[in-house]
């Protein structure tokens, strides 16, 4: 992928991937991968940039769209805690 820029306000903003200690949750979601690449779709916009997106097998679109990572603001993620897979682990009823 290329380089992410936008300019907001006469700033330029790049986008910056989270590094992988940071991660806090990994959610499996490779079943689901379809309807996230019907949706990314949606985007007229940003078509251009993954317009050749559309030719790709579906084991490489899995491989894309099939993992969804996510970080807490204030992580509980420590001491050798294991990486949550679902966003509402912990959470009582």
């Amino acid at each position: 992928m290329k380089r992410l820029v936008a300019t907001v306000d006469g700033v330029q903003r790049q986008a910056t991937a989270w590094p992988d200690w940071a991660i806090t949750t990994l959610i499996d979601t490779r079943r689901f991968w379809p309807t996230v690449w019907r949706a990314v779709s949606c985007h007229e916009s940003q078509m251009a940039a993954y317009e050749r997106l559309k030719d790709v097998s579906p084991e490489h679109h899995e491989a894309l769209w099939g993992s969804q990572s996510f970080y807490r603001a204030y992580s509980t993620v420590n001491g050798g805690r294991a990486r949550e897979t679902d966003l509402f682990e912990g959470i009582g009823r």
